[in-house]
């Protein structure tokens, strides 16, 4: 057993910190008892293991029937390939316990201590498998595109093109690639063309525990090849760089208390930041200011505090909201002052001009550097649309959000609040509803998309929906009143800021 928790066998690994087996790198599907069993087993090689010890060790001590235990350890032979007439890994001794069998030893490849601090990737030119030669271009160009577009994510460190063509026709594994390479992740990918059909595939692998993180399939009738190939490549990076995050955010979760980074400080801030409740953002806040401690320079240390301040302004959360705004206008500043080029800096200053000044143009410019600082990116582009359906733009933030929700699978709750508020804007009321009972079930204590779904069930003429939800509204903070919105929202056109306090007032209405 290694320093993070891997153990090997035969052809099998077993990562306890993860909780994950995995045989030849591929993941073996296992209950977490099953998995607990195998644990043990494998952390005493050799050794006779009686019955007692077992149960201690998997079920706490707590009673447990012989059928019970022989039902784990033959779903963990069979987890393992092995069977109770063969044995070969975990052998019963009869009327005195258990023994695992198998040599256990450390994985073949042991991850070096040089690697950033944040995710790092390297991206192996895309396999040609056209059968044509000519084609490779196009493989290449995906690639390339790839590269490029990764590269302008601040979060993640990519290897040079140079590095990474280097591999194009070198047999060495995944790993042996990384450790050259000194990076986390592995991506790699195939084209095949076949007339006007073109087939793109794409792998997103962790090398050092052996196994797949990401794959996925894209197959385009071949119309316009460039428009094909910048669809296809927006798809790619957009989860890629989603997929990444989510994967280093686990790890830093699993980290010592001296091994955590100020990187790693500012992914539990954010993570806490998108929950978007009260406890949420004050956590973000800690994690934050943690991160500052280490870094004074990190600019989304600063955003984050800006963006939960801006959260205890618009939904009533705090005694004293001008101190709050007070304190997100800062951090906003201090952001931008840090790192000129992140775009969460950007997006909260954008925040600041909107809510604070309702200078809307000054906010959709400061929103449009943020997007121009990463294009390619389409959660900065969210992150903009969040703004436009304030600034009376309904329809372009349904089409940005829509997009957003496409390319990023796995998009925070929050993006079903501005995208049923545009819907709303736009009196489309039953389309909108889905939208917001997800966020009224997930979000119990955010006032303001509480507002939104009551205004919505008044809307739709819903209005025990409407009243039971402006009930939970003053649960989650009796200071979001009527006069409140009023006073915070930016509505651009007095349309849209009369649909919804029109509304929102019906709720509250007695019957």
């Amino acid at each position: 057993m290694d320093r993070d928790g891997l153990i090997s066998f035969l052809e099998f690994q077993l990562d306890l910190e993860r909780g994950e087996l995995r045989r030849n790198g591929a993941p073996v599907k296992v209950e977490p008892q099953v998995l607990d069993l195998i644990g043990f087993f494998a952390r005493h090689p050799g050794q006779l293991v009686s019955r007692d010890e077992l149960v201690e060790a998997v079920w706490g001590g707590r009673f447990i029937s012989d059928s019970a235990i022989s039902s784990r350890i033959n779903a963990a032979r069979a987890a393992l390939g092995d069977d109770g007439t063969a044995q070969r890994l975990i052998k019963t001794v009869p009327r005195r316990g258990f023994r695992f069998e198998a040599a256990v030893g450390k994985p073949a490849t042991t991850k070096p201590e040089t690697l950033p601090d944040k995710p790092s990737v390297a991206v192996l030119p895309f396999e040609n498998l056209s059968g044509d030669p000519e084609q490779s271009y196009f493989s290449d160009g995906i690639t390339d595109d790839i590269i490029t577009d990764l590269s302008r994510y601040d979060e993640l460190f990519v290897g040079a093109r140079h590095s990474s063509f280097a591999y194009s026709d070198d047999a060495a594994t995944g790993a042996k690639i990384a450790e050259e390479l000194g990076v986390h992740y592995i991506v790699d990918g195939s084209v095949r063309r076949a007339g006007d059909r073109i087939r793109v595939s794409v792998h997103l692998t962790d090398p050092w525990a052996g196994r797949q993180l990401w794959a996925e399939r894209y197959d385009r009738k071949l119309t316009d090849i460039f428009e094909v190939q910048d669809e296809i490549t927006s798809l790619i990076v957009n989860t890629l760089a989603g997929e990444i995050s989510r994967q280093h955010f686990k790890r830093s979760l699993n980290k010592t208390a001296d091994a955590v980074t100020a990187y790693d400080h500012v992914l539990r801030a954010l993570d806490y930041g998108w929950k978007h409740d009260p406890e949420g953002h004050r956590k973000a806040i800690e994690e934050a200011r943690r991160a500052l401690a280490l870094d004074p320079h990190q600019a989304r240390a600063h955003a984050v505090i800006s963006w939960a301040n801006l959260h205890f302004y618009i939904n009533a959360l705090t005694d004293d909201g001008n101190a709050a705004m007070q304190r997100c206008a800062s951090a906003a500043v201090a952001a931008v002052d840090a790192d000129d080029r992140e775009p969460w800096a950007h997006i909260v200053l954008g925040w600041v001009y909107q809510f604070r000044d309702r200078n809307t143009q000054r906010a959709l410019a400061e929103l449009d550097r943020a997007v121009a600082l990463n294009p390619s990116n389409v959660f900065f582009r969210s992150l903009r649309a969040f703004s436009l359906p304030y600034a009376g733009q309904s329809e372009r933030a349904i089409s940005e959000l829509g997009s957003a929700m496409q390319h990023y699978p796995h998009f925070p709750i929050l993006y079903h609040v501005h995208y049923a508020r545009a819907l709303f804007n736009l009196g489309r009321y039953a389309k909108a509803l889905p939208h917001l009972e997800r966020v009224r079930a997930a979000q119990t204590r955010h006032p303001l998309a509480l507002a939104l779904t009551a205004a919505c069930y008044a809307a739709n003429g819903q209005m025990e929906e409407a009243r039971a939800t402006a009930a939970e509204v003053r649960r989650a903070s009796e200071r979001f009143t009527i006069t409140h919105a009023a006073q915070v929202l930016p509505y651009e056109l007095e349309e849209d800021r009369e649909r919804f306090l029109t509304m929102f007032a019906r709720a509250f209405q007695p019957e």
